[in-house]
């Protein structure tokens, strides 16, 4: 838990420390935001007349004698224009043109805007300061109410303006500026106020649309540190700087549009403008004001429209602070979501896959509430805080799966074979290195006559005769699959069926300890050859195998431990290897690795034994050859068999000959332990209700 938890909140840090340099970017991503969404319809109450190519043609070269645009406001008057917006800017007097006095049109055009009475003249704002307006310049263009001194408003300061002669200005109903910044060459936010000496003053969209709804009072001020318009009575919920992001419509030519020259020569359809919103603009190619939007290029008249219809219908893009940390909570969840998803998720694939999905969900979620609500929530930020945490996560369950790994190995490589070792690292999965529960198999093996080889040899040569009887005798453990527990003195200690689990562990642990008995014979031949034993000695050894549930893991202290089985089915492996000396035999298994073992292999079965400590008897076996076996083995264990019915049927003379025989022509150790049996009950009888099993009092 702390891990992911680490992981994911260093990855909100990053994405959040990063969120500045990300601005552009996320820009961009709600451009892309807004193509995906598609055009969206058009307020059919906006209308923009167009200074196309074609007016230019028929008017005239630009800037147009004023008398035509005087023209140009009667008729979208007459037509019943419900508001006139002119992006233009009438900042000098017409001048004299080949001795023509055209002072009278500057008088007619300021007469036209008297007459229309619902007039938007335009204006742009510079960031430099020049020589101040002329008075009455900016007559009507502030706000009608601001709330706090503009000082106290954040919103963006301009020194210089190119406003209207005063004679427009007074005879319109109103003036707004139309000047923007761009962020990265788009216009995406549009200022709705800016600070001017003493004043604040709203743009050419916000005057148009707030006359059009009959409520020409517009109203400024702060909430919190935030910049707070009003149009017709209510809030628009711009930026803190008092910038709306735009919800474009769509590209060029979203709005209907009339070219200016059908106005004027009065060849549009009557009733074109009645009761519009008309804006009035140059799109002629390097005359125009071109913005770029995300829709790619259009007229500035354009974007006065969309800013228009997007207050008009308040269907602009909200970027508020509380989704500003709405996104924030975001970023911060899906980074700790993502790094909990990986580190916690057994199987890493499917927690990286969930982790991802994640990820990806949220530009999901903000593409749905933009689309449904408006709402810009970031994409970019959260998206690079799941991201990191992914990273994060996997690297860091990578590195630690190979510190796993690598735990493994150095635990194991000195008790499991290679190929063991490979198989746990490549299927990690599948070892569990706590303690659990598992069916097993353990092997004991003990040396016999050690007290006499120990008392002929020094102790170096008894160590060395140790080593070269353990070398080999650990490598068929290993090359079986098994894992080495311990070395105990003369004894060595082995299990099957971990830390892998092996359904075959019975089979595999027989075949090794046959393994083991052939081994000590040329171990032998090679120490008597050497003279490392003398010929009167030879080194034997007793195995002891039984399978049943152990529990396995690591045992020990924290400091230092052992991978190690316990339970009382290792204590019964340890008691078998023990009567190797009782039936004079070199491998002894219970019945129940008899049984787990399967085909393949040749038993006899000896005895029922009662061990000390327990109350069931355990069928004893003993572990001859592989099959097919040699003659010799398996008419001794069909022999041993036919006596050992007539032993346990009480016919004790019958099985007598049968077992002196196996003793005598073969020396068969089992035999000559049943011999002595079946003499004794001969002589003293057991009870009536003897059951045949061995009962031994000693471990």
């Amino acid at each position: 838990m702390k891990p992911a938890l680490g992981l994911g909140l260093a990855a909100a840090l990053l994405a959040l420390l990063l969120q500045g340099w990300l601005r552009p970017v996320e820009l961009v991503a709600t451009d892309l935001l807004m193509r995906l969404r598609g055009p969206q319809p058009a307020d059919p109450r906006i209308t923009i007349v167009d200074i196309d190519e074609t007016g230019i043609d028929g008017v005239g070269r630009w800037p147009w004698r004023r008398t035509h645009m005087a023209r140009l406001i009667d008729r979208l008057k007459a037509d019943g224009a419900r508001v006139i917006a002119l992006d233009a800017v009438f900042s000098e007097p017409s001048l004299r043109d080949a001795d023509v006095d055209l002072s009278g049109d500057d008088r007619a055009l300021a007469e036209s805007i008297r007459r229309a009475g619902n007039v938007v003249l335009g204006y742009f704002f510079r960031q430099k300061a020049g020589s101040p307006p002329t008075p009455g310049a900016l007559a009507g263009a502030a706000f009608n109410a601001v709330y706090e001194p503009p000082e106290g408003i954040p919103i963006p300061r301009r020194r210089g303006v190119e406003a209207n002669l005063p004679l427009f200005a007074r005879a319109a109903a109103a003036q707004g500026f139309f000047s923007h910044e761009r962020e990265g060459g788009v216009l995406r936010h549009y200022s709705l106020a800016i600070r001017h000496g003493d004043d604040a003053y709203p743009p050419l969209a916000l005057r148009a649309a707030g006359l059009f709804l009959g409520r020409s009072e517009l109203a400024l001020a702060s909430q919190s540190g935030v910049a707070v318009i009003e149009i017709a009575g209510r809030a628009v919920h711009a930026n803190e700087r008092g910038e709306l992001w735009v919800n474009y419509r769509g590209p060029r030519k979203t709005y209907p549009t009339v070219s200016a020259a059908q106005v004027l020569n009065g060849t549009f359809q009557p009733g074109t403008f009645r009761d519009r919103l008309v804006l009035v603009g140059l799109s002629e190619s390097g005359l125009a004001d071109l913005q770029a939007s995300p829709f790619g290029e259009m007229p500035g008249v354009e974007v006065h429209a969309n800013v228009a219809d997007d207050l008009l219908n308040g269907t602009y893009i909200r970027d508020t602070g509380m989704l500003a940390g709405l996104s924030l909570a975001a970023l911060v969840l899906l980074a700790l979501a993502v790094a909990l998803l990986v580190l916690r998720t057994e199987r890493h694939l499917t927690g990286a896959l969930l982790a991802a999905a994640l990820v990806l969900a949220w530009p999901a979620a903000a593409f749905f509430a933009f689309v449904t609500a408006g709402w810009h929530l970031q994409v970019v930020s959260p998206l690079l805080a799941g991201s990191l945490a992914l990273v994060g996560s996997l690297r860091y369950r990578v590195a630690t799966e190979e510190a796993r790994a690598q735990r493994i190995k150095q635990t194991f490589q000195h008790y499991v074979s290679g190929a063991v070792v490979d198989e746990m690292l490549r299927h990690p999965e599948r070892v569990k290195l706590g303690g659990e529960r598992r069916q097993m198999t353990v092997l004991f093996s003990d040396i016999r006559g050690f007290t006499s080889i120990s008392e002929t040899l020094d102790p170096e040569a008894l160590v060395q005769l140790l080593n070269e009887l353990f070398t080999p005798m650990t490598r068929i453990v290993l090359d079986h699959g098994g894992t080495l527990d311990k070395y105990m003195g003369d004894a060595l200690m082995a299990f099957f069926g971990a830390p892998l689990n092996q359904p075959d562990h019975a089979a595999r642990a027989c075949r090794a300890t046959l393994a083991m008995r052939d081994e000590l014979v040329r171990l032998n031949a090679g120490w008597h050859a050497t003279g490392k034993l003398p010929p009167h000695l030879t080194l034997g050894i007793g195995i002891g195998l039984n399978s049943g549930e152990m529990s396995v893991g690591n045992v020990g202290s924290e400091a230092v431990f052992g991978y190690t089985v316990i339970g009382d089915n290792v204590n019964l492996g340890s008691r078998i290897e023990g009567l190797n000396k009782d039936y004079g035999t070199q491998i002894l298994v219970s019945e129940s690795t008899r049984e787990a073992a399967g085909d393949g292999l040749l038993f006899r079965e000896l005895d029922w034994v009662r061990v000390k400590g327990k109350l069931q008897p355990v069928g004893l076996h003993e572990l001859l050859a592989t099959l097919p076996a040699a003659a010799d083995d398996t008419e001794r264990a069909e022999a041993f068999a036919h006596g050992l019915a007539l032993y346990r049927a009480q016919s004790f003379a019958a099985a007598a000959e049968i077992f002196a025989t196996l003793a005598d022509h073969r020396a068969d150790g089992p035999a000559k332990a049943f011999l002595e049996r079946c003499r004794h009950y001969q002589e003293d009888p057991p009870p009536a209700d003897w059951d045949g099993v061995e009962v031994r009092k000693t471990k």
